[in-house]
């Protein structure tokens, strides 16, 4: 079913103390923070963050439930600026206290910054392989929730047209996803479609691979008829991939 997409190189892809009647606001914490920190990029863009706020940032995918700012701080110590937290090796950054996933991302994060300047003309993100997803997915999806199942739409030239989740529970109400799927694709005049799990931490890849299959299965039998091409499905976790055809490490 998986055939995988075709052949070409890969696309490029950056205190108070409360009053009597108790506290007014509800406690903000490492999410209230971490969303803070998502607004000013929607609002500004990364140029309005410091460096160590940017490798909070890409620190949230491998902490997600503590505050990332004194290991940003300290990595940046370590290595001297953001270009060297970004450029060092894995195991550097593992040392140093960086998870197993911010570190690969890291290096995506690298990759992107040094790929030459496209010619002048309209931004197309072009999907062409598994690395080429695979490093969408880690850089352009990190603050995407974990469990997430993504429909990837693309144009006859593997060109990203839309990226956007698979509501409800596809994994589990197959029929209404497909379905959904077909129909938003239809509307885009998508010529081929990729599914993007981003896997949970707690949850092999191999075991959410499985559990995509019936997914996965419908998906290939709905879309011929409608003249849509379906280059397979994508399990992403830990700096890894699976896919029906292919296997991946960026450890």
């Amino acid at each position: 079913m998986d055939n995988g997409p075709p052949d070409g190189q890969a696309g490029r892809l950056r205190a108070g103390r409360p009053g009597r009647g108790g506290a007014v606001f509800g406690s903000t914490g490492p999410q209230g923070h971490r969303q803070r920190l998502r607004e000013r990029v929607l609002r500004h863009g990364p140029a309005g963050l410091a460096d160590y706020e940017i490798i909070e940032m890409l620190l949230f995918s491998g902490i997600p439930r503590r505050d990332t700012k004194p290991l940003a701080k300290a990595l940046i110590n370590q290595f001297g600026s953001l270009s060297g937290v970004l450029t060092a090796s894995p195991t550097a950054l593992r040392a140093a206290g960086a998870p197993e996933r911010s570190a690969g991302v890291f290096g995506c994060v690298a990759q992107l910054a040094a790929s030459p300047p496209r010619e002048a003309g309209p931004e197309r993100l072009t999907l062409d392989s598994w690395s080429s997803i695979f490093l969408y997915a880690t850089s352009c999806l990190i603050l995407s929730p974990k469990g997430q199942v993504r429909a990837l739409f693309l144009d006859s030239h593997n060109n990203l047209l839309v990226d956007e989740a698979l509501t409800g529970e596809p994994l589990h109400d197959v029929g209404a996803a497909v379905a959904s799927l077909m129909r938003r694709a239809v509307a885009l005049h998508a010529c081929a479609v990729v599914t993007v799990h981003l896997v949970r931490d707690d949850t092999q890849l191999d075991q959410a691979l499985e559990e995509a299959r019936p997914l996965a299965t419908a998906i290939g039998q709905a879309a011929p008829p409608l003249a849509i091409s379906v280059h397979g499905h994508l399990a992403v976790g830990r700096a890894q991939w699976r896919s029906f055809s292919f296997d991946g490490d960026e450890a």
